[in-house]
């Protein structure tokens, strides 16, 4: 009886150690290595390639690729049996060695997504094999026509900025506001596709930067909201100290937009309009974000200059105004241009004056 069991063992034996061995040893792209599945990332419109090692493999066998897709109930893919693919134009089959079997898919699509097995059999449905799972990405692009363009509202008018962009995995979508400003929602970077505004306020006017993102690229889109404001106006200093004799420079800014034109801004004292022309002259400075500046030269303060000056502005959206006080000083004080200008139209610079004062304190040493 023992010689028996002997033959028996040695006939399993060697049964077993000749089943096949068979490894995807080589993929391009690489494969990912993750505790339940060997993953390849793969970009659409590429080529990816998946080489299959046997070793042992039976004469009488062949080395097979099958795919299965993702889809439950889907039915098995049969690629290639041998060397011989069953779709040439979709799948290349080539030996590089007595040991190697390598299957290459061409133009992957979002449809290859699936499980590809190299496999040998080994007996009724049973199966000598390795798998790769092969997943299909794609870089952002925005989607145009869900994706708003550069917009003009008013003052109150609702406002929300849309954006919406495709990609696989599907993208994360975050607004931000050029220049480093703050978004109204508050903090400069705001996830979601929908970036609302609420009711037009003039600091909402700007730039919104929309990035779509995954991990395969960016896209962006760049969303201008201009505001349309009555202007609002300011002092830029206030009050105003002169000294009888003396120039003296008056300056107001408006905000808003449209920006003012110059015929749509004036100055007045009590009531009464001034124009450029014997002691005053008025001068229009265009600046920047919506801004323009108004100056009122005064070129020989008068007692009777003093009091309040009142500078408007106006556009299609209404009108604003601002106030300066004129006060007697008794020294003079420098015009905006930083000099002093006296009724004999002598000039001098603060840095002369400085410069002379020194002069002085030195010779009296």
């Amino acid at each position: 009886m023992k010689r028996p069991i002997f033959f028996a063992c040695v006939l399993i034996t060697f049964v077993f150690a000749n089943d096949p061995d068979v490894t995807i040893d080589e993929t391009s792209p690489p494969t990912k290595f993750t505790p339940l599945e060997k993953i390849m990332t793969v970009t659409k419109n590429s080529d990816a390639y998946l080489t299959c090692k046997v070793e042992n493999k039976p004469p009488d066998k062949d080395v097979e690729w099958v795919g299965i897709p993702m889809q439950p109930g889907a039915p098995l893919i049969s690629i290639s049996i041998g060397p011989d693919s069953k779709d040439p134009f979709k799948y290349q089959i080539d030996v590089p060695s007595s040991l190697q079997w390598r299957l290459k898919i061409q133009n992957v699509q979002i449809s290859d997504e699936m499980k590809y097995y190299c496999q040998v059999s080994t007996g009724v449905q049973k199966y000598a094999k390795d798998v790769r799972t092969l997943r299909v990405v794609t870089a952002p692009q925005i989607a145009d026509l869900e994706t708003d363009s550069d917009m003009t509202v008013k003052v109150g008018d609702p406002v929300s900025l849309k954006c919406n962009a495709t990609g696989r995995p599907f993208p994360i979508v975050k607004w931000e506001k050029l220049a480093g400003g703050l978004l109204p929602t508050g903090g400069r970077e705001y996830r979601n596709y929908v970036l609302d505004l609420g009711k037009a306020q003039p600091d909402h006017r700007g730039s919104y930067k929309c990035t779509a993102q995954n991990e395969k690229g960016k896209a962006y889109r760049i969303v201008s909201v201009v505001v349309q404001f009555k202007p609002i106006g300011r002092a830029v200093q206030n009050p105003v100290p002169q000294m009888i004799g003396y120039r003296k420079d008056l300056m107001c800014e408006f905000e808003g937009y449209p920006i003012p034109s110059s015929k749509q801004v004036s100055w007045s004292k009590n009531g009464k309009g001034i124009t450029t022309g014997g002691n005053y002259e008025t001068t229009y400075i265009e600046g920047a974000s919506d801004k323009v500046r108004i100056k009122l030269t005064i070129k020989r303060v008068t007692n009777a200059d003093f009091g309040y000056y009142q500078c408007m502005g106006s556009n299609a959206e209404g009108s604003g105004s601002a106030q300066i006080e004129l006060q007697s000083s008794s020294i003079p004080t420098p015009d905006s241009t930083g000099q002093i200008n006296s009724a004999g139209m002598l000039t001098f610079s603060m840095i002369s004056i400085m410069m002379l004062l020194s002069v002085c304190f030195l010779h009296k040493l």
